[in-house]
């Protein structure tokens, strides 16, 4: 089938990847859609530096630049630079590490950055991230010491229960400001700019590629995909989703495991995938 009608979009952990790794079924599919036309590219909450640590040889698949940091930035594999980058400015920068000394000085936290991810202390969850994502792109350093202008994102990482208090003492000192407090999993509350979010990202690279002759399909299963949903032509969720992102969603499929991707593309082959009225 010829698929230069259409580009897929999809975020990767818990709806392109299941607990982290790829899925056979999925690369396969993916494979027989670019060679036939289609344009695929993710949307992560990931920075480059750790996308091969899921998912090796990224840039043989990969035909669009990728939506990383949840729209902070786009990666052009084609060239290996980042383009479109969005950063906290220094003043809210300060803004949050203020917040984290007097109102959460315990909990464990990190930034993403053009040269990776810092943190404070390796401890607790970060100590899962050193071991998940590299020791090599975790920086631990005191926050004295960090540049303040080079943030894509802010990540509390601790249990559900934890993070949100987190985040209602969040609300309450940031509810009217530019920032905003979101999870991207069960143990992720991430901080970003209300404008800046994979639904922005999506809008990023419709501006640095043509999309106007392509009907974007956007996947996702999480709060910080909803954004990207929206603004997609169609929108498709794993059935292991969040209900708030089923709701809007055109299409329901199969969970992660099962393969997702394939069962959008298959989808497209039998002329099955609209958009809900």
């Amino acid at each position: 089938m010829d698929f230069s009608k259409y580009m897929i979009v999809t975020d990767l952990d818990g709806t392109f990847l299941h607990k982290g790794k790829t899925v056979a079924r999925n690369m396969e599919a993916v494979a027989r859609f670019t060679a036939n036309g289609g344009l695929f590219t993710m949307a992560t909450g990931r920075i480059y530096e750790t996308i091969e640590n899921a998912v090796p040889n990224a840039a043989a698949w990969i035909n669009l630049p990728a939506i990383l940091c949840n729209g902070a930035y786009l990666y052009d594999y084609a060239t290996a630079c980042p383009r479109s980058q969005t950063f906290f400015t220094p003043a809210d920068a300060k803004r949050l590490l203020d917040f984290i000394r007097t109102q959460c000085p315990d909990a464990a936290w990190r930034v993403s950055t053009p040269t990776g991810m810092r943190a404070e202390r390796a401890a607790g969850f970060i100590l899962r991230d050193i071991e998940a994502y590299g020791a090599e792109n975790v920086q631990i350093a005191p926050t004295e010491t960090w540049r303040l202008d080079d943030w894509y994102k802010l990540v509390f990482r601790a249990e559900w229960q934890e993070l949100a208090v987190l985040r209602e003492r969040f609300e309450a000192q940031f509810g009217d400001s530019r920032l905003i407090a979101f999870n991207s999993g069960h143990h992720f509350l991430e901080v970003q700019y209300r404008d800046c979010h994979k639904g922005t990202g999506l809008e990023k690279l419709r501006a640095y590629t043509d999309l106007s002759a392509r009907t974007v399909i956007a996947c996702g299963d999480f709060e910080n995909d909803i954004e990207m949903l929206k603004a997609a032509d169609v929108a498709v969720c794993p059935a292991n989703a969040q209900e708030s992102v089923k709701a809007v969603s055109d299409r329901v499929l199969c969970a992660s495991e099962d393969g997702l991707i394939a069962d959008v593309i298959e989808a497209i082959e039998a002329g099955t995938l609209e958009k809900r009225a």
